[in-house]
């Protein structure tokens, strides 16, 4: 299993986007680390050609300390070079010369912050086609994670009828991806088709569930999605804790160490390895019950906002 997080802003305050005056970041490194889990963060580094180097290093640095993994993040729309603008902020827009310096580009810049080599790739809204993996090939970054069945939540990617092997972590030539496990949803009249595994947009009891549910199918790998700033939000002037996702994070956490089946491992990881899976596994169902629960502990949640209440 790999979790991963997408660490970017859209406006170069990284104190705010990130940081969350310590709710977003720091809380996802120290509930890691309470834990004693690694995960992957794809870290977006264009920003530093708008905004300077100063707020990526300090993220690689933090990250670095913590014992984290580090791979390649990158938002075309943020990115201020002469020969690119891209007000859509999608990679597949460009032809495969132009994907690749701004691949190359993202990459020059985080392995100037970190000292080590890129393995691992995901763009911006999952936003990759044929052409980005043959960039990526030519630069020698062999893992993605690049795939999302759950369009609604403006995903972008043309490769999910790409890989020979949909929902799970597949091969095309030398590249290996990894996509953000998604589940038929129950409530399509809400959720649309499909709904994947980010602790935003599912419940605990949703992804332990379907945790099981994908290890008994014979799945290779389930993959969850974050970003810090799903822990915060803005009231009154200042930063709160969105206790809801806090808990979902921890309760996580706390299934994955008490599951020793399921090991946490980097997406670097899966560079090279064997994959077991011939054919696709089959597509799982969440479950009625739980995303009953989660439609009301959001409803709940935003109760709690509007009375100005907090409950951890």
């Amino acid at each position: 299993m790999c979790l991963t997080v997408d660490v970017e802003t859209y406006s170069g305050d990284y104190d705010r986007d990130v940081y969350g005056e310590g709710l977003g970041l720091p809380f996802i490194l120290d509930t890691c680390r309470r834990h004693g889990l690694a995960a992957t963060f794809f870290v977006e580094t264009l920003g530093a050609t708008r905004w300077g180097m100063a707020g990526v290093q300090r993220i690689c640095e933090d990250l670095n300390s913590a014992g984290q993994d580090i791979q390649l993040h990158i938002h075309p729309v943020v990115a201020q070079v002469e020969w690119v603008s891209d007000r859509y902020d999608v990679l597949w827009m460009h032809d495969e010369p132009t994907q690749k310096r701004l691949i190359e580009l993202g990459r020059r810049i985080l392995a100037d912050c970190t000292g080590r080599p890129v393995e691992a790739f995901r763009v911006g809204d999952f936003a990759a086609n044929r052409d980005t993996l043959t960039a990526m090939d030519h630069l020698g970054i062999l893992v993605g994670s690049n795939r999302d069945l759950d369009t609604k939540c403006s995903t972008r990617s043309q490769l999910n009828e790409v890989f020979p092997i949909r929902n799970d972590v597949s091969r095309l030539g030398r590249i290996v991806d990894l996509p953000t496990s998604a589940f038929r949803s129950p409530l399509r009249f809400l959720d649309g088709p499909y709904r994947h595994m980010q602790v935003n947009a599912l419940g605990t009891g949703e992804m332990t569930d379907a945790l099981v549910r994908m290890e008994r199918a014979g799945y290779a790998c389930a993959t969850i999605l974050t970003h810090p700033g799903e822990y915060f939000r803005a009231s009154g002037g200042r930063l709160v804790p969105i206790w809801k996702n806090c808990r979902r994070l921890e309760r996580l956490l706390d299934f994955l160490i008490a599951h020793p089946s399921m090991p946490v491992r980097m997406v670097r990881d899966c560079a090279g390895t064997e994959l077991g899976c011939l054919v696709s596994p089959p597509e799982l169902r969440l479950s009625l019950g739980w995303a009953l629960y989660r439609v009301w502990e959001q409803s709940l949640d935003r109760v709690r906002r509007r009375m100005g209440r907090r409950g951890f």
